[in-house]
């Protein structure tokens, strides 16, 4: 089959013929229709502790029809035709970041216990949306109640627009974002949001003038060095933060000063399969919908650019892989 592969930092993908994943007994095999490229690949595309091993085939976004059902599962739940996501782990191992071969192909294999079907009301390209979504779902959720308070989300990429959805769905009284990027503003303000901040201000005065006052939640989508220390500055008393952005970067932050506050400082990673679930029946009612994210659908044999164009975004916020034909 052609997978888009991994080989070293440095270099981009390369468009390679490899063997088609071989399934177990528990397993099922799915045909690839269409998959999502994720900052998450990106990341694990550079030198440091978060890259991938050499011949990697990422892609953990995706939807497909399955194709081949291991013995175990035969008069199971699943059916040949069934159209499906899944979230992206087997056992221990996790899909497209090194052990399992991803979705940036033409087949990727899934354990059963994660596998979610998709009703006939949502679309290929939608049920690879249902990942991303769901991580925002998550973060959300792992912040406790929302409704009525002022959410600061920092950074409106992919996961930073998720989260900004899932805190207008569960009523957010206020939710500013923290964006420079022309393009994403914009991309953020078809989906209804209203108030930026320049991160290159000062956020926590610009959130204030917008709000009447300090953000009780914030989201921080970008995992760069230094900012939680400019969240634990800019939080009222007692407020949340919550890490979202991967970053494996050592960092500092000055636990006096979150001390003096009585802050709360939270990390979120994944989601669980009832995220997945919640996700697909919202979608389905019509009460989220995160087509207009994406901006670009490729084929396969354009990932090495796109894959590239996306170290340094400029007007792209989704990028879909269509692996349909």
């Amino acid at each position: 089959m052609k997978a888009a592969v991994f080989n070293r930092p440095g270099e981009p993908l390369q468009i390679q013929e490899v063997d088609k994943p071989t399934i177990e007994s528990d397993e099922m095999l799915v045909k690839v229709s269409r998959c999502g490229i994720c900052g998450t690949d990106i990341h694990a595309s550079r030198q440091g502790a978060f890259m991938a091993p050499p011949n990697t085939i990422f892609g953990h976004e995706f939807s497909g029809e399955i194709v081949e059902i291991g013995d175990k599962l035969a008069g199971g739940n699943f059916n040949l035709g069934d159209r499906v996501t899944s979230l992206p782990f087997i056992g221990d191992k996790t899909i497209g970041l090194g052990a399992v071969t991803g979705a940036y192909s033409e087949f990727v294999k899934v354990g059963y216990d994660l596998v979610v079907k998709l009703p006939d009301e949502l679309d290929d390209q939608d049920g690879a949306l249902v990942e991303p979504l769901a991580v925002g779902l998550h973060s959300v959720k792992m912040a406790g109640s929302v409704s009525g308070k002022s959410v600061l989300i920092i950074g409106a990429g992919p996961i930073g627009l998720t989260c900004a959805i899932w805190c207008k769905f569960f009523g957010a009284r206020h939710i500013v974002i923290s964006e420079r990027a022309p393009a994403r503003i914009d991309m953020a303000r078809q989906f209804g949001f209203e108030h930026f901040v320049d991160p290159e201000q000062d956020v926590g005065a610009a959130f204030i003038e917008l709000t009447g006052g300090g953000p009780e939640v914030q989201f921080e989508c970008v995992g760069a060095v230094g900012l939680m220390q400019e969240c634990v500055a800019r939080a009222p008393k007692r407020g949340l933060i919550m890490g979202i952005g991967v970053c494996d970067n050592p960092d500092t932050i000055v636990p006096l000063m979150a001390f003096g506050k009585e802050l709360r400082i939270q990390w979120a990673v994944g989601y669980d399969k009832e995220d997945f679930e919640f996700t697909i029946e919202m979608m389905v009612a019509g009460r989220i919908d995160a087509e207009s994210m994406v901006t670009n659908v490729v084929k396969l044999d354009e990932v090495p650019t796109i894959f590239e164009a996306l170290r340094q975004p400029t007007n792209q916020c989704k990028v879909i892989i269509d692996l349909s034909a």
